[in-house]
């Protein structure tokens, strides 16, 4: 098998509107896609019966890895455990930004919680952030120092 590309990742979101102020209105992700699927081929290859499910794709542009936001409306899940950062499994996105301070401190005006202040890497090469999405998804926003 030889990979061609990252094409997205999901995130289930619990409240469709407000996953959308955070990543679109306030990290300034743009949407390239915004459908409800439902009917038999969803339900196959997601292994459910009656699924109905709203998908956002997201990102910087249509080539780049995409965010996908899903809203399931058929089924409702429990939740996030909140789990810790470094428990096993899918535990955070990172996304790089121009300018961490900035977006760190317009987050936090908006209400946004972050885990600490922006640090720069001890190499010098990065300077990141982690906050965290209104469903609890740790969000790491990284600033490219040397490349």
């Amino acid at each position: 098998m030889r990979t061609v590309k990252v094409r997205h990742f999901g995130i289930v979101v619990k409240d469709m509107e407000k996953s959308l102020r955070f990543y679109r209105d306030m990290l300034g992700l743009d949407i390239f896609s915004d459908n409800v699927e439902q009917g038999d081929f969803i339900d196959r290859i997601l292994g459910l019966r009656k699924i109905e499910v709203r998908t956002i794709k997201m990102g910087v542009s249509k080539d780049a890895t995409l965010v996908e936001l899903l809203e399931f409306r058929s089924h409702k899940g429990e939740g996030t455990s909140r789990s810790q950062i470094y428990d096993i499994g899918p535990r955070h996105i990172a996304i790089e930004v121009e300018d961490v301070d900035s977006a760190y401190s317009s987050l936090v005006e908006k209400g946004i919680s972050f885990l600490s202040t922006p640090e720069t890497s001890p190499e010098g090469k990065a300077k990141v952030a982690f906050c965290q999405d209104p469903d609890g998804t740790p969000v790491e926003l990284v600033q490219i120092i040397i490349r």
